[in-house]
């Protein structure tokens, strides 16, 4: 009988307070989830745990702070004291399970304090209270105990023999993924020596991925005469296991099964036997006449096309670069108002693109994101220029991004590396960017030597005007060098690492920090917007005193100055204005 059927709720105990610190790496529960049975229960009246309604309570859902998985049942457990949400599975946890996935030893209940496992079957929680073999490694979290997992599977479109789970952690090569099992659930054909992992049996056949223009196949064999590399992790893809591979003649592009189904390459969708995605016309003008056009974003007045214009006080209002930039100097300017360019590149932005880090096709509009200003999700610089957002409502990944980030594309080539980028790491990896040093989830980065080359990075303009110097300034990095190269910034005077990348006039040998010539916001132009339910002025910093950053309390150094409807307070950047909040 269920123990809830004849004990009230506030009689069990909050899963945290049934452990004891008995281990270096984790802590047995050897105490009953009932406070008549446990051991001590002075110690444990604080912390009772009660039922609620989810419903009631008007939560949309509710994280369980001990497997760390979303709680989609309308009832959950709450402690009185800690005030933690927790699943009825979690709370009514026996100290010891026997479990078909694990037949071979008994599974004991442990708290894991630094989360350091996770659960072999659902791969997705990290919470701190699993059910747990040592001798094995193996580990379930409360939740996926009560949902034991099939003991054969029968789908006869990945192999025409019925699959027999294979209980026992081993090495054996999956032929879908061509990945050793290790912690993964594996189902073995006994007549055929076919060998599969849990979650591959069911991938589908025919799939989109973001980083290319085709569909793609399922294949165990790949159908071209030489071997080729993954297009997304870029090392080769090993002959007789599955992986995928264009189905367009006369395209040679393949992927790894694995390497495919990250988060973010593609949805997991099944597509054979399903209509391709055709995008028509997606350009967001009308053309007028001989250089004329009309641009959506600007309705109520025609674009002319101007060659090699330049004017550095005009910024586009697409990408918010000055209209000297590396494009061309070809513009789009309205015939009446004089504040209003393109750059010809930007005119042609398509409405729906592809990014290769999202599996969505996105969407160009104005940067009413909120109210004029945003901040893209890749560079995380702000800007109240044109953002690209995900056409699917509710996907909120990745999104919004500026339009100079969402242009980047594989394999992109960075004037101050010989060799082509790739983003190669996982959905969830990092790498820290060989300029700024900071660490970036998803980089890009060199296939061939140690370079990583985050986004912030990779979007720098290449050439930049110094309002004391008549020529352009050029962009440089220098990766190896040391200490006594340093040069010296001609707005703050303080010394230049060259490994940090600089501004430099070739002809005049000025040279500047990269935040000293361009600021920190460099995408925003003077004016208020909403920000999280406050007003933020943009301002111009153009008075003789300087005024004193609130945040780090220097005196504003850039060309912009910011001002906040929380107050009086001056702030030299979005930087210092977050910091504070």
């Amino acid at each position: 009988m269920d123990p809830l059927d004849h004990a009230p709720s506030y009689s069990l105990l909050c899963p945290q307070e049934r452990f004891q610190k008995d281990e270096e790496m984790y802590h047995i529960i050897k105490s009953s989830y009932l406070i008549s049975d446990a051991a001590d229960g002075k110690s444990n009246h604080r912390h009772l745990v009660f039922r609620r309604n989810r419903k009631e309570d008007g939560l949309l859902f509710i994280l369980c702070w001990a497997c760390f998985k979303l709680i989609s049942d309308q009832t959950y457990y709450v402690c009185s004291y800690c005030k933690h949400g927790y699943h009825k599975e979690c709370v009514e946890s026996p100290s010891k399970f026997h479990s078909s996935d694990h037949p071979k030893h008994p599974l004991q209940l442990v708290w894991f304090p630094g989360n350091l496992k996770q659960c072999c079957s659902c791969r997705r929680s990290r919470g701190p209270l699993l059910y747990y073999c040592s001798i094995c490694d193996f580990s379930l979290d409360p939740v996926c105990v009560g949902k034991p997992t099939s003991l054969i599977i029968d789908n006869p479109k990945r192999h025409k023999h019925t699959l027999h789970y294979f209980p026992r952690i081993s090495a054996l090569v999956c032929d879908v993924c061509g990945l050793e099992g290790h912690i993964d659930y594996l189902y073995v054909c006994l007549l055929c020596d076919f060998i599969v992992h849990k979650r591959c049996v069911y991938f589908p056949f025919v799939i989109k991925v973001s980083r290319h223009d085709h569909r793609l196949g399922f294949t165990y064999k790949l159908p071209y005469e030489k071997s080729t590399d993954c297009g997304v992790c870029h090392t080769k893809i090993k002959e007789n296991f599955g992986e995928y591979s264009c189905t367009k003649e006369g395209c040679i592009y393949a992927v790894h099964s694995r390497c495919a189904m990250q988060r973010n390459v593609s949805d997991g969708k099944e597509l054979e036997g399903e209509p391709e995605e055709v995008y028509e016309d997606t350009k967001m003008f009308e053309e007028k006449g001989d250089g004329i056009i009309q641009h959506s974003t600007h309705p109520s007045h025609p674009l002319r096309l101007e060659n090699k214009f330049h004017d550095e006080r005009k910024h586009c209002q697409a990408c918010r670069l000055p209209s000297y930039d590396d494009r061309g100097g070809n513009v789009y300017r309205c015939m009446q108002c004089d504040d209003f360019i393109l750059h010809e590149s930007c005119a042609y932005l398509p409405r729906v693109k592809q990014f290769m880090l999202h599996v969505h096709p996105l969407i160009l509009g104005r940067s009413d994101y909120p109210k004029g200003l945003f901040q893209c999700r890749k560079c995380h610089r702000y800007s109240c220029g044109f953002a690209y957002e995900c056409g699917v409502g509710s996907c909120y990944l990745l999104v919004p991004l500026d339009t100079i980030c969402a242009s980047i594309c594989e394999p992109f080539n960075y004037h101050s590396h010989q060799h082509p980028l790739f983003v190669t790491c996982g959905t969830y990896e990092s790498k820290i960017c060989s300029i700024c040093l900071s660490k970036e989830r998803q980089p890009l980065n060199c296939v061939k030597c140690d370079f990583v080359l985050c986004f912030h990075c990779a979007t720098l303009p290449h050439k930049a005007r110094y309002e004391r110097d008549e020529h352009l300034l050029i962009f440089s990095y220098e990766e190896d060098a040391n200490d006594d190269e340093l040069y010296g910034c001609e707005i703050c005077e303080e010394d230049i690492n060259p490994s940090k990348g600089l501004y430099a006039c070739n002809k005049c040998g000025l040279t500047l920090h990269i935040e000293c010539l361009l600021g920190r916001d460099p995408y925003m132009k003077l004016g208020s917007y909403s920000n999280s339910g406050e007003k933020v002025y943009i301002l111009p910093n153009t008075c003789s005193t300087r005024p004193i950053c609130k945040t780090c309390q220097r005196r504003c150094a850039y060309k912009i100055k910011m001002k906040s409807s929380r107050g009086p307070y001056i702030y030299c950047s979005f930087h210092c204005y977050n910091m504070d909040g």
